[in-house]
């Protein structure tokens, strides 16, 4: 008897831990790849103010759309990766890991948030404020 109470606690000790590691991996990825890029805009300008500056060529840092919006008087760019293709995937994971975003050989600062990737950030008067709506986003 005693003998099987042991073999339960110890599965069950290890299924939570299993749990545990589960669910903080899946956590810090967060999954937002059916918003738009025009709804992040849109979510951060309610947030924290400015306009939308306009669309931004995506094609320099391999992303699929990209759009700035102007806060207090700075721009600060944003750009979506599709997590899908696996070269999207893969530039988004080493900005995540770096956090960093090279533009012609340029770093730029970076904030990731699922899919989504924010740059010129650093220098804005709103700095907290642009990384508090972003990471709500």
């Amino acid at each position: 008897m005693r003998k099987n109470l042991l073999n339960w606690n110890w599965m069950g000790a290890a299924a939570g831990i299993l749990f545990l590691l589960t669910t903080a991996g899946c956590s810090s990825l967060k999954d937002n790849s059916d918003q738009t890029i025009q709804e992040l805009a849109n979510h951060m300008i309610t947030h924290v103010g400015g306009t939308v500056d306009g669309k931004v060529f995506p094609v320099p840092v391999k992303a699929m759309d990209g759009i700035s919006i102007r806060v207090e008087g700075r721009e600060v760019f944003f750009y979506v990766y599709n997590p899908k293709l696996k070269k999207q995937k893969h530039k988004l994971d080493q900005i995540r890991k770096s956090k960093k975003l090279y533009i012609n050989g340029i770093a730029f600062q970076a904030a990731v948030n699922g899919c989504f990737v924010m740059i010129e950030h650093e220098t804005n008067i709103k700095k907290k404020e642009l990384l508090a709506a972003f990471e709500k986003f």
